[in-house]
């Protein structure tokens, strides 16, 4: 596949993104699976899809500089063309200029004509004549504007996020979102240990290096090819941040244990309860969506997984006979996802605050429904992957401090020295990508009292 067709397939990854709210990562996965790519296409046109929408804002706010045209009186195709060779000319050093202008002319003109193909090409040529206007808005008077353009984040998100922690921490949180993140790999115990399987990897030419926090992690380069290897076909690991790993030990789950992963699709955290209890017990995975829950079965067959059994049931209901029952309960509830921007750079531009405010009471109904399964003396941890406070501690606290059977625990032991026993307060951790490298990811663990 040339390099025209690697920007075409992302144009149209792009205007499936931005005007139908599709899932940039399953596009690409369809778009590879479609057709033949290689290493270096592959790496083209994710660079593309994810480099557009990470800097969306910034670069509607410069082909804005350039042109008087509103964005409504433009074609998506147009405005999505336009992005993307913007983009190239100002993040993309090694492409020369004469080249991403011709290749935006003739998108253009296959997908809006000639007029509009004129209109790329002007508008084009003004930024690599004029680029001085590429230049965000200053810091003064106005940080929260310049932090929105310059990191191309929601201005309704900027602000939200000085106001709860300050300009210079925002500013850093939102640099960390538009950095890509490396890919971590969880060992999988049952068979294989951290060096064994980067002995592995390093056969398949991947190099890996330890986690930061958890001992099962190893982290590799993001956009390494390692699903086609002997370590992927063979069960030797699963994908999954080192925040979310965490979670799963802090909740601590033993052998022989009744665990019960009540939002559990696709499976990580269940299947790394599995491992931490030997396969030995039983882990009731449960999830709203029975393709989801497929997921779950497919990486429990590969990971060499028996104790799991799935099931279909709505959170937000109880169900009756599971009620005291249960030695561990995990709740990963549904979130914003705004801890998980530098993964997912399209939850920028589908979320609002109406949006991720009107969670909280099916997080907090969640929650309920979910402790009502532990046993005297069992734990639950409450995860999400936001940095929200209305989404994480209060709905906790606020939880605990109705219900007097349930309290906080610390779980200081069970992390890390890495992160230190006072980055967990009243019971609650709260990891960011600016500070620990990590998702933006909360943990908390509850305790039924005996």
């Amino acid at each position: 596949m040339n390099k025209n067709n690697a920007r075409e397939i992302a144009l149209k990854i792009i205007q499936k993104t931005t005007e139908q709210h599709g899932y940039p990562n399953v596009l690409l996965n369809h778009a590879f699976k479609r057709a033949e790519f290689s290493a270096e296409d592959k790496a083209l046109t994710v660079r593309l899809v994810y480099g557009v929408l990470e800097n969306k804002l910034y670069l509607d706010w410069v082909i804005k500089r350039y042109s008087r045209l509103k964005s409504g009186k433009t074609s998506a195709w147009v405005y999505n063309i336009l992005r993307m060779s913007v983009f190239q000319l100002l993040f993309m050093d090694r492409i020369p200029s004469f080249a991403v202008v011709n290749e935006g002319v003739e998108l253009a003109k296959k997908y809006a004509g000639s007029k509009a193909a004129g209109f790329v090409n002007g508008l084009l040529r003004n930024v690599i004549r004029n680029p001085e206007k590429t230049e965000p808005p200053s810091k003064e008077p106005d940080p929260a504007l310049h932090m929105s353009i310059k990191y191309s984040h929601p201005l309704w998100m900027v602000k939200d996020w000085i106001e709860r922690f300050g300009q210079d921490f925002t500013q850093e949180l939102c640099k960390a979102n538009n950095q890509t993140p490396e890919l971590v790999l969880r060992v999988n115990t049952l068979k294989t240990d951290r060096n064994g399987l980067a002995e592995i990897l390093s056969q398949q030419g991947i190099k890996s290096q330890n986690g930061k926090f958890s001992d099962a992690a190893l982290s590799i380069d993001k956009g390494t090819d390692i699903f086609s290897g002997r370590a992927y076909s063979d069960g030797l690991f699963y994908v999954q941040d080192e925040s979310s790993m965490l979670a799963v030990e802090v909740l601590n789950p033993k052998q022989g244990q009744l665990v019960v992963d009540v939002c559990s699709a696709p499976g990580g955290k269940a299947t790394y309860a599995a491992q931490l209890m030997k396969d030995n017990g039983k882990i009731l995975a449960r999830d709203i969506s029975d393709s989801k829950l497929e997921l779950v079965k497919e990486n429990c067959n590969r990971l060499g997984i028996s104790c799991i059994e799935t099931s279909r049931f709505d959170a937000l209901l109880t169900d009756e006979l599971l009620v005291g029952r249960a030695d561990r309960v995990f709740v990963d509830a549904p979130c914003s996802g705004l801890g998980i921007i530098r993964r997912k750079p399209d939850i920028k531009w589908k979320k609002d605050r109406i949006q991720y405010k009107a969670l909280v009471k099916m997080q907090s109904r969640i929650l309920a429904n979910a402790a009502r399964y532990l046993k005297p003396g069992g734990h639950l941890v409450y995860s999400t992957c936001t940095i929200m406070p209305e989404e994480n501690q209060e709905i906790v606290l606020d939880f605990v401090g109705q219900n007097p059977r349930y309290r906080m625990c610390d779980f200081s032991e069970l992390l890390s020295e890495k992160l230190g026993k006072k980055s967990v307060k009243n019971g609650c951790l709260q990891l960011f990508p600016n500070i620990h490298g990590t998702d933006g990811f909360f943990i908390s663990k509850i305790v039924r009292t005996k």
